[in-house]
């Protein structure tokens, strides 16, 4: 049974559990693939650290409590970094998801000021979203000879 933090519409929002991540892994969207690759991980494995390593580690289910994204906040250094990988699914969800972010990240921001993270520079679906979380872009970066931007959300 999953722990239920809170309800948007037909999607909620639990704690992130193994199961999840083998659910949303063979269905990660592409985009989010090619990020996690350039960061030297694998879709599984990427999930799967985030629930052994972080301090928060959240699952989005649909209507049907499927799982469509995880989510969540660590720190690395004395840096917090926020990040989400999601499945198509997301855009079957996107009014309940929209209306859900600006909350959540908030909420996994507030306890550490400010959070950072990488996005494609060619993801230009995540861009739009970081930007109603309201993310600020602060620089170009690349990894794995893949052009990334460097962002930031700050607690409001």
């Amino acid at each position: 049974m999953d722990k239920i933090l809170s309800h948007h519409g037909a999607c909620k929002v639990v704690v992130a559990t193994p199961d999840h991540a083998a659910r949303i892994y063979p269905f990660m969207r592409k985009a989010d693939q090619v990020e996690v690759s350039c960061m030297g991980g694998s879709p599984y494995q990427s999930l799967l650290r985030a629930l052994e390593t972080d301090d928060v580690t959240l699952t989005a289910l649909d209507a049907d409590d499927v799982p469509f994204a995880m989510f969540g906040v660590g720190q690395v250094d004395d840096l917090a970094y926020i990040w989400c990988l999601g499945t198509d699914s997301v855009n079957d969800n996107s009014y309940d998801f929209l209306k859900a972010s600006r909350e959540w990240t908030q909420r996994l921001t507030k306890p550490y000021g400010v959070t950072f993270n990488f996005v494609h520079e060619h993801n230009t679906t995540a861009i739009k979203w970081l930007k109603f979380c309201n993310a600020s872009f602060l620089r170009r970066l690349t990894f794995s000879n893949q052009p990334f931007f460097e962002f930031i959300i700050p607690s409001i």
